[in-house]
């Protein structure tokens, strides 16, 4: 397993390609660093990136995250395996916890904002 801050540079530069304003501030839908937050759907950065108006908080994270990784967009799917696919994914890349707990979600979040803010004070 690679550490939180190879998972987030994989993570941003998977983004740069993807969703290239995704870091800057004062751009639509720009990332709020101060409700940012890997364990809450809506506050995550898939979460406050994406561009689904009716998406929900928590599922904020999943339509986006679907999009992006190419695994087909389907409201009504609750299937568990479609959502096993999407850990698969996002774990990885850093955009969630490989474990449910709060301490990798915190070590994410902290690693993400300052590699936001460190482009922010560069550009």
């Amino acid at each position: 397993m690679s550490t939180i801050a190879e998972r987030v540079a994989l993570g941003a530069a998977f983004l740069n390609e993807n969703d290239p304003q995704w870091w800057r501030g004062g751009v639509d839908r720009a990332i709020d660093l101060d409700t940012l937050n890997l364990g809450l759907g809506g506050r995550c950065i898939l979460g406050q990136r994406c561009p689904f108006e009716d998406a929900g908080p928590h599922t904020a994270f999943h339509a986006f995250a679907r999009v992006l990784s190419g695994l087909p967009l389907d409201p009504d799917d609750d299937d568990e395996s479609s959502e096993n696919a999407i850990d698969r994914w996002a774990a990885p890349l850093g955009f969630q916890a490989y474990t449910c707990g709060y301490v990798e979600y915190g070590e994410l979040t902290a690693e993400w904002a300052r590699v936001i803010r460190e482009r922010r004070s560069t550009a």
